[in-house]
């Protein structure tokens, strides 16, 4: 199945947009904020639905070429990260003081390309030397699970990976692993992948689009629910177990839903160009909000909660902007430079 759903793009949009958002509200304050803080976290755990989504739909019901599958997620994921973590080391070489929890260390930077999760004593966090990229880190962790599953059927696939990711969180909590890799591989966060991929064997078997209105309905009162505890639940952690179950809920009801409802929903040029540029948006959105913030707080007081949301309001539609430039200056072309280099030329796109 090859089909561009356009309803999920507008999600990755909004995914993105959620990150900037809470990137750029948490960027005055000098302690957490834990509806900031989850608003972000809720944008990763939706990236990870759509992805684990994604990855099942566009990989079909039989078996794929495993290499194929992973040459194309190279092209799409790496040489963009890369490339960020890449500046983010230099700037950090050169200029130290742009930086918050940023320090240039050419063993963290060598880890980071390699994808390897290790402690940072700086950002206090299993995060590489470009700190958005923990969640990259996770992303190719899917990858290489899911072509190593390549021989089997898509059901077979999506049972085997749930199998294996519920398997790897129950040792996390049972185990508690202290080892930074130990810690981040079982981690409950893979299974928002594993979410995805139901919806998206459900789709490729015909069954999402046969549910009833009134059990959409309950659907998407049960993802309210889950939004409603995953902001309201605090035991004192930005991103807890009971929290991920209920933002993941209501991420994977978003999924569905916009799925089942696509052809109801107009096509907005706007929003799917939105979507198409939200990997762009994630990895440079960073650097807007900082020069935004840093330069906007020198008139007005970060302590003012009201200004804080002004400021944010500014950087979600500046971040966005920024990201649809590089999106389309610096993506694209990369894009197609890395399919004439390592794969059959092809029109670069997002939708994959």
């Amino acid at each position: 199945m090859r089909k561009k759903f356009f309803a999920i793009q507008y999600l990755r949009g909004l995914a993105a947009m959620l990150v900037l958002a809470s990137h750029a509200l948490l960027y005055p304050l000098v302690g957490e904020h834990l509806a900031f803080g989850r608003l972000g976290w809720m944008g990763v755990i939706l990236f990870f639905v759509i992805s684990g989504f994604i990855m099942v739909v566009v990989t079909g019901e039989s078996r794929f070429s495993a290499t194929d599958f992973l040459r194309r997620r190279f092209i799409r994921i790496v040489p963009m990260y890369w490339g960020a973590t890449l500046i983010a080391a230099a700037l950090a070489l050169a200029a130290p003081q742009l930086f918050k929890t940023t320090v240039y260390d050419t063993g963290q930077l060598i880890l980071s390309l390699l994808f390897i999760p290790f402690y940072n004593p700086v950002s206090h966090g299993i995060h590489p030397l470009y700190k958005l990229g923990w969640t990259l880190n996770y992303e190719v962790f899917f990858y290489v699970c899911f072509a190593l599953l390549a021989f089997l059927s898509a059901r077979q696939r999506v049972i085997w990976l749930t199998i294996a990711f519920t398997g790897l969180a129950l040792v996390g909590l049972v185990f508690k692993p202290t080892m930074a890799i130990g810690q981040f591989y079982t981690s409950f966060m893979p299974l928002a992948f594993c979410a995805g991929a139901w919806i998206g064997l459900a789709t490729l078997e015909g069954r999402l689009h046969r549910l009833p209105m009134p059990l959409l309905l309950a659907v998407g009162l049960l993802g309210a629910a889950g939004l409603f505890e995953g902001f309201v639940y605090d035991q004192g952690l930005m991103e807890d177990g009971v929290a991920f179950v209920g933002l993941a809920s209501f991420a994977s009801v978003l999924v569905l839903l916009a799925v089942r409802l696509e052809e109801a929903i107009p096509r907005i040029k706007l929003l799917e160009l939105i979507g198409d540029a939200s990997y762009s948006i994630y990895l440079v959105h960073i650097y807007e909000v900082a020069i935004l913030a840093g330069l906007a707080f020198r008139l007005l007081d970060p302590a003012d909660l009201w200004a804080d949301y002004f400021v944010a309001s500014v950087a979600l539609v500046a971040g966005t902007g920024a990201g649809i430039l590089v999106y389309r200056l610096v993506e694209l072309p990369v894009l197609r430079l890395f399919n004439q280099l390592l794969g059959k030329p092809r029109r670069a796109t997002a939708a994959a």
